[in-house]
C-alpha cells in the first residue's frame, strides 16, 4: 500500500521498531489510499476505504503489481493488529502457510524476505508462544529457499519463536516436541543442500528448547539422541556449505548440549565463575562433539576450518575448562590454527584468541608450561605476515594481560609493543592504540601496575599521539583520562597534546579540550594558568560546537581540581570579557553555558560554590537575559533555571534579582521559545 505522503506509509516505516495499537477501522483514522495502490488493485480509491483489512492485504498481496506486493508484505504485521489475536490465527496465518508453505512455486525472494521478518514481530505482541506452532511450516519453507538472505532471516526468526513456544501450553497431544523433531529431520535429510544449510543454524536451538522444557524420560533423550545425530550427519555431508553452516554453528550446538546459558565469549568476558556441567552432558560433549569439532577443524576447506577454530571457546567452556581435558582436545587445535596455512584461518583465530585462552582453564601458577605456550602462539599472531592477522590479535591484548597478568604480559606481549606501533598499516596502528588504552581501564585490566605503564606505555603514547592520522591520535586522546594520574610523568606527551590543540582535524581539538582539566588535575592549577589556559579559551571560540562544548562539558571537572575561589579569580574575568567583547552571539552561548555547568548536578553530587562565585554566575545570567539575541537569552533562562535547581543560590538573591528578572521576561519577551524557558526556570524554583 505506497500511499504517497500518507501516514499508512508512516506507520509502515515503524512497524518493524514498535507494537502497534489495534486499527479502529478498516485502515487507519485519516488514511488515503494512493492513486497507485488503487490502479494496481484496478479498484476505485473509494472502495478501498470501506474494504476490510484481510481483504486487501489478500488483493494486494495478489496483485500484478511488485510494489504492491512489497508493500502489503510490509505491512503483515500492521494486518494482524487490525485483525487481533483471533483473526491473526484463524484467516492470516492459515492464508500465509497456503500460499507460501504448500506452495512450490517460485517466490520473488524480496517478498519472502519481508515475510521472514514480519513473523518474528508477531510473536509474542500478537500471537502468544504457545499458539505460534503454525508459523513454523513457514518458515521451514522459507528454510528452504536458495536465496541466502531470506534463509539466513527465516533460521533468525526460528530461532527466536522456538524459545517462546512452551510458556502458556499445555501440549498434551506431544506438541510442540513432536512438530520441531519433525521439522528438524525434514531440513537436515533434505535433497537439495540449502534445507541442511538451515537446518544446522536451528539445531541448537531445538535441543535448547528440549532441555529447558522436556522431560527426562527415556523418549526425550531419544530425541535429543537424533538430534546429535542430525547435526553429525550434516558435518559429515559431503557439501562444503553444509559443512560449514555446521561448523558456524558448532559453537552455539555445544553450549546448548552442555547446558550452558551464557556464551563462552560472555563467561570468559565478565569474569564469572564455569558453570556446573552434569557428567552425562560433559560426555556427550567429550565423546559426541569433540570429534566432530577436531574433523571440521581440519576439513580441506579452509572455509570450514575457519569457523570450526572460532568455536574452540565454546568446546572448552563445554568441557567445564577442566585444564587436563581442553590441554587433550582445544590445545591442538589452536596450535594447528595458528600455523595454519590459510591465513583467513589465523584471522579468525585471532579474532577470539582471549576468549579460546580464557576457556582453556590454565590459570595460577599450577600450568605455567601451558600458559606460556599459548601466549607464545599470540605472540606469533602478533607478529604474523597478514595485516588483517595483526590486527585482529592487537584487539585481544588487553584482555590476554588480565588473563596472563603482569610477568606473562611483559615477557612475551611487552617485547613486541615497538614494533606494533610502527607497523606500516594504519589499521594496526589504530587498533593497538584503541587496546592499548583499554590495558590502562581497570574495569577491563587491572593487572598492569604504573611502573608497567610509565616504562612500556609512555613511549608509544608519545607515538600514537605524533601520528598522522588522526583516528590513531584519537584513540589515545578520547580516553587518556584513564592515565590521568600519571600525565605528572609525561612531559613529552603532555608537550605533544598542547600542540594538538591548534590541530585541523576537529575532533582532535575536541578531545584535548576534554583532556585539558584533567591535565590541571595532574600538574597542577599553576601549570594549567601559565601553559593550559590560552588553549582553554581558544577552543571555548571554536567555529565548531562540539569543540565549544567540550570546555562547557569540562568546568565541573576544573572547578573540583581548582576550587571556587580560583575559578573566581582566574577564570571568570577571561569568560565576562569573552562575554563583552564578543560579536558572535555563539561565544556568548558557549561563556552561559559555561557558568551554567558549574552550577548543574552530575548524578548525585554537586560542585560546593561559594557566594561570591554564585552572585557573579547570577549577574552574568541577568545580564545574557537582556542580550539582543534570543538565542543567548534562552540559554541564559536555561542557566537560571540551572541555579534555581541547584540551591546554592541565597533567597535574598533569588528573591530581589532572579524571580522579578524572569517575571518581566516572561510578560515583555516576544520569543516564545524563550518565555517558555523563563517559565521552566520560576517552575522550579516552585
Amino acid at each position: 500500500m505506497p500511499g504517497e505522503g500518507s501516514s499508512e506509509t508512516d506507520a509502515a516505516t515503524g512497524g518493524e521498531q514498535q507494537q502497534h495499537a489495534p486499527i479502529a477501522g478498516p485502515l487507519a483514522s485519516g488514511t488515503t489510499p494512493s492513486l497507485t495502490l488503487a490502479r494496481s488493485l484496478n479498484c476505485e480509491p473509494d472502495a478501498l476505504m470501506s474494504m476490510p483489512p484481510f481483504d486487501l492485504f489478500v488483493a494486494q498481496i495478489s496483485s500484478d503489481s511488485t510494489e504492491a506486493r512489497v508493500d502489503a508484505m510490509k505491512k503483515l504485521a500492521i494486518v494482524g493488529e487490525a485483525m487481533g489475536p483471533e483473526g491473526t490465527l484463524t484467516k492470516l496465518i492459515p492464508y500465509l502457510t497456503e500460499n507460501i508453505a504448500n506452495n512450490d512455486k517460485d517466490d520473488d525472494d524480496e517478498i519472502l524476505l519481508i515475510l521472514a521478518g514480519q513473523l518474528a514481530l508477531l510473536v509474542p505482541g500478537l500471537v502468544p508462544g504457545h499458539a505460534a506452532l503454525p508459523l513454523l511450516p513457514i518458515l521451514e519453507r522459507l528454510c528452504s529457499i536458495e536465496e541466502t538472505v531470506v534463509r539466513e532471516k527465516a533460521v533468525e526468526t526460528m530461532n527466536k519463536i522456538v524459545p517462546l513456544l512452551m510458556p502458556g501450553g499445555s501440549y498434551d497431544d506431544g506438541a510442540p516436541f513432536g512438530l520441531l523433531l519433525a521439522t528438524s529431520k525434514r531440513l537436515a535429510t533434505a535433497d537439495w543442500f540449502t534445507a541442511k544449510v538451515s537446518a544446522a543454524g536451528i539445531l541448537p536451538a531445538m535441543y535448547a528448547f528440549w532441555n529447558t522444557h522436556a522431560s527426562k524420560g527415556d523418549s526425550d533423550n531419544e530425541a535429543k539422541r537424533e538430534l546429535r545425530i542430525l547435526f553429525k550427519d550434516l558435518s559429515e555431508d559431503d557439501t562444503p556449505m553444509v559443512r560449514r553452516s555446521a561448523a558456524k554453528h558448532l559453537g552455539r550446538f555445544v553450549e546448548a548440549v552442555a547446558g550452558l546459558t551464557d556464551t563462552a565469549d560472555d563467561l570468559v568476558k565478565s569474569g564469572k565463575a564455569q558453570p556446573a556441567i552434569v557428567d552425562e552432558n560433559k560426555r556427550l560433549v567429550t565423546y559426541e562433539l569433540v570429534p566432530i569439532f577436531q574433523a571440521l577443524s581440519s576439513d580441506e576447506q579452509d572455509s570450514v576450518r575457519l569457523l570450526a577454530v572460532s568455536c574452540a571457546g565454546s568446546v572448552g567452556c563445554g568441557l567445564a575448562r577442566e585444564p587436563g581435558v581442553t590441554a587433550e582436545v582445544v590445545l591442538p587445535v589452536v596450535r594447528g590454527g595458528c600455523a595454519d596455512l590459510s591465513w583467513r584461518v589465523r584471522h579468525n583465530l585471532a579474532k577470539v584468541f582471549s576468549t579460546v585462552t580464557g576457556s582453556l582453564g590454565f590459570v595460577g601458577p599450577k600450568h605455567p608450561t601451558r600458559q606460556t605456550e599459548v601466549f607464545q602462539f599470540f605472540a606469533g599472531l602478533l607478529q604474523d605476515n597478514e595485516a588483517e592477522v595483526r590486527a585482529a590479535a592487537v584487539e585481544n591484548i588487553a584482555r590476554m594481560a588480565q588473563l596472563g597478568g603482569a610477568e606473562l604480559f611483559q615477557e612475551h606481549i611487552a617485547p613486541l609493543l615497538p614494533a606494533l606501533a610502527d607497523d606500516l598499516v594504519m589499521e594496526v596502528r589504530s587498533k593497538f592504540a584503541q587496546t592499548l588504552m583499554d590495558c590502562c581501564d581497570p574495569a577491563i585490566c587491572n593487572t598492569l601496575t604504573d611502573d608497567i605503564i610509565l616504562a612500556d606505555f609512555k613511549p608509544l603514547l608519545e607515538n600514537f599521539l605524533n601520528d598522522e592520522f588522526a583516528e590513531v591520535q584519537l584513540h589515545i586522546l578520547t580516553k587518556l583520562s584513564r592515565v590521568a594520574h600519571l600525565l605528572g610523568k609525561m612531559d613529552v606527551v603532555v608537550s605533544s597534546i598542547l600542540q594538538m590543540a591548534k590541530a585541523q582535524n576537529w575532533r582532535v581539538r575536541e578531545a584535548v579540550g576534554r583532556l585539558l582539566p584533567f591535565l590541571a588535575e595532574a600538574r597542577g592549577v599553576a601549570f594549567f594558568q601559565d601553559h593550559l589556559l590560552d588553549p582553554w579559551l581558544k577552543i571555548m571560540s571554536d567555529q565548531v560546537a562540539d569543540v565549544r562544548s567540550a570546555c562547557v562539558d569540562g568546568m565541573p571537572k576544573l572547578v573540583s581540581v581548582s576550587g571556587s575561589q580560583w575559578i573566581q579569580a582566574e577564570i571568570l574575568p577571561h569568560y565576562t570579557r569573552m562575554y563583552d567583547e564578543s560579536h558572535s552571539y555563539l561565544t556568548r552561548i558557549t561563556v552561559l553555558r559555561c557558568f551554567g555547568a558549574l552550577t548543574e548536578k552530575h548524578g548525585e553530587s554537586e560542585n560546593n560554590l561559594s557566594p561570591e562565585l554564585m552572585k557573579q554566575i547570577v549577574g552574568i545570567m541577568l545580564k545574557g537575559l537582556k542580550d539582543r539575541v534570543a538565542n543567548v537569552r534562552i540559554i541564559a533562562a536555561r542557566g537560571l533555571g540551572l541555579v534555581t535547581i541547584s540551591g546554592q543560590c541565597d533567597d535574598a538573591t533569588m528573591s530581589a534579582q532572579v524571580v522579578p528578572a524572569l517575571s518581566d521576561c516572561i510578560t515583555t519577551e516576544a520569543d516564545q521559545d524563550c518565555k517558555y524557558q523563563c517559565q521552566l526556570a520560576l517552575e522550579s524554583k516552585a
